[in-house]
């Protein structure tokens, strides 16, 4: 029961602090507390069981997180939904996963008029009959419910195919927790302002900071002017955000005028620091950053690069290092033996310890698919050097196999962003009579701008044999909420 031992302890010991926050109201720790326990009642009241799954169809609110606290103290899962998913797919993940109830705000229940017949309360979050549930229920025993029963459905962010839905337990939320509290040993006045949505695994960091009384700051969907003003007015000491939504705070005009004093500490993952952004935040912020690595199958964030650690913007060459595995986890990198790789050589990411999943919902062939012995296959390609430190090199997936020598995506997208004129960048391969597979990029940039002067910048910096075949402008790189490029995208543009 971590969630409940985790608001039970936060409200005996900071019960008056503020706990969450968002653009309509905030609850302290006591409040929190009590609003959860009602919570529960009340959704047992509308026949919400142990072992029910309710979906969660929301903008980041305070009503989603007591939601998730409630249905846990219940025994129910809860399973976030990806609120931009087209009807057809929000359908079929409550068909899936057999949901009994939705909750949701109102105006994303009515364009869901027609839910899979597993549906049998619909409850809207934003309505009265939500802030009444349990206000008058009858005093009654909540389960017991150990951490080894489910707790949630997090769904990936699918960039190459169907998102699955991964089964996670209390258990995992604690490991993780645990382990990375040990080595972030956060101070006990934390405000973060948490730009990432609650709908997948990114959410467990914001748990995290719960679980250490920290406030945590939410927003309706992220935009710079929304997350500048909620650090000013919130005299926020963390934020939690992807590269790119660095990138778009550092270019807004209001970043200027800002008082952005207060914070300490940049968190930031899903996708690569580009080190112009690096560079310039810590310039004009003057801040710590930490680099927060994780994959929802495995329970979250569970790598981390500490402010002491990383390096100078100047002393950055390549990549910054994701950092160190935390306590509880173990991680290796396997090679294509399927042995452990040596220091230095790049191999397979693999992850085992307490924090890892279930499994994939009702998918046990999948779920065989990215385990061996324990372990968890992260799908990215890495090496560990002699520190101990995890460095990412790609995807495997996105790995290109040109005439048998292996071309990384990431590196022609890092050397491409390096040209004052590139805005973004994205590389995927494609087939090839002569090599196999060849390197085309995708490039933002102004109007004007000559392919052959970027070739020409990569030549400077490539081998021959990882250089584009041609560059395509577009005026926007598809990525996912997470930052994460949609490469499946671009690849269905190329044919």
């Amino acid at each position: 029961m971590w969630l409940t031992q985790l608001l039970e302890r936060n409200r005996q010991c900071f019960p008056d602090r503020l706990a969450l926050v968002d653009e309509q109201r905030s609850v302290t720790w006591a409040e929190f507390d009590a609003r959860t326990t009602e919570l529960a009642l009340g959704l047992a009241e509308l026949g919400i069981e142990r072992g029910d799954r309710v979906a969660v169809l929301s903008l980041d609110r305070i009503e989603v997180l007591e939601s998730y606290f409630a249905l846990a103290r219940l025994g129910a899962v809860f399973v976030p939904l990806n609120h931009s998913l087209a009807l057809p797919e929000v359908a079929g993940i409550i068909e899936r996963v057999g949901a009994v109830a939705v909750l949701g705000e109102s105006a994303l229940l009515d364009r869901h008029t027609e839910l899979p017949a597993c549906v049998r309360i619909r409850v809207a979050l934003d309505k009265p009959v939500f802030a009444a549930l349990g206000s008058v229920a009858a005093p009654r025993a909540l389960p017991g419910v150990p951490d080894t029963d489910p707790v949630a459905v997090l769904h990936t962010s699918a960039t190459t195919g169907q998102a699955k839905g991964v089964t996670v337990d209390e258990g995992s939320f604690r490991a993780i927790g645990l382990g990375w509290l040990a080595v972030a040993r956060p101070d006990d006045d934390i405000v973060m302002v948490n730009c990432c949505p609650l709908y997948h695994g990114s959410m467990v960091v914001s748990l995290t900071y719960l679980a250490a009384g920290a406030t945590v700051v939410l927003m309706p969907g992220f935009t710079p002017q929304r997350a500048l003003a909620a650090v000013e007015r919130h005299r926020a000491t963390h934020v939690w955000l992807v590269p790119q939504m660095l990138r778009f705070l550092l270019q807004a005009k209001a970043s200027h005028r800002t008082d952005l004093s207060s914070l300490r500490e940049i968190l930031y993952g899903a996708a690569p620091m580009p080190l112009d952004v690096y560079a310039d935040a810590v310039d004009r912020l003057g801040c710590g950053f930490r680099q927060v690595y994780g994959m929802t199958e495995v329970g979250g964030p569970f790598v981390t690069l500490g402010p002491d650690e990383h390096p100078a913007p100047g002393d950055v060459s390549a990549r910054i290092p994701c950092g160190r595995v935390i306590p509880g986890m173990s991680a290796r990198s396997l090679g294509k033996d399927g042995r452990e790789a040596a220091r230095g050589e790049v191999g397979e990411i693999v992850v085992r310890g307490p924090g890892l999943m279930q499994g994939y919902w009702n998918d046990p062939a999948a779920t065989e698919e990215v385990t061996d012995d324990g372990w968890v296959r992260t799908g990215d390609l890495g090496f560990i050097d002699e520190e101990g430190r995890i460095h990412l090199v790609d995807r495997s997936k996105d790995l290109i196999i040109r005439a048998g020598q292996n071309v990384y995506p990431s590196e022609i997208e890092r050397a491409l962003m390096t040209h004052p004129a590139v805005r973004d960048a994205a590389v995927v391969g494609i087939p090839d009579e002569d090599y196999g597979e060849v390197p085309l990029a995708y490039v933002v940039a102004p109007e004007g701008t000559d392919a052959r002067a970027l070739l020409a910048h990569l030549g400077e910096r490539l081998a021959p044999y990882k250089r584009p075949r041609n560059i395509e402008f577009i005026e926007q790189v598809p990525r996912n909420p997470a930052g994460k490029i949609i490469k499946k995208l671009l690849r269905a543009e190329t044919g």
